[in-house]
């Protein structure tokens, strides 16, 4: 007869410190996500939207980075949440786990 071992297997650790560390990327993702998208909007102000950068849109000495910029931003602002959410859900299913 052999005795059921009581503690955690192995897979169940490795899955659990998996879901962690996926957790952990997605909120880390989350926060630069939220600094990129602060940066880009000063920049954007800073260079874009002042009379100095309106006409070099006009002229097309930006070479497009002021559309570039936000379309950028436009990506990290859709991105940002669904990542808060994965990492969440990611953390809790490593709870489940343990």
């Amino acid at each position: 007869m052999a005795e059921k071992e009581t503690g955690t297997s192995f897979a169940s650790m490795f899955v659990g410190t998996l879901g962690f560390t996926a957790s952990i990327v997605c909120i880390l993702g989350f926060f630069v996500c939220n600094f990129a998208v602060d940066y880009i909007d000063d920049r954007i102000e800073e260079d874009c939207e002042s009379e100095k950068g309106q006409v070099g849109q006009i002229v097309g000495a930006d070479e497009g980075q002021c559309d570039e910029g936000s379309s950028i931003r436009d990506l990290l602002a859709l991105i940002r949440y669904p990542l808060l959410i994965a990492g969440i859900v990611f953390a809790l299913l490593a709870l489940q786990v343990f």
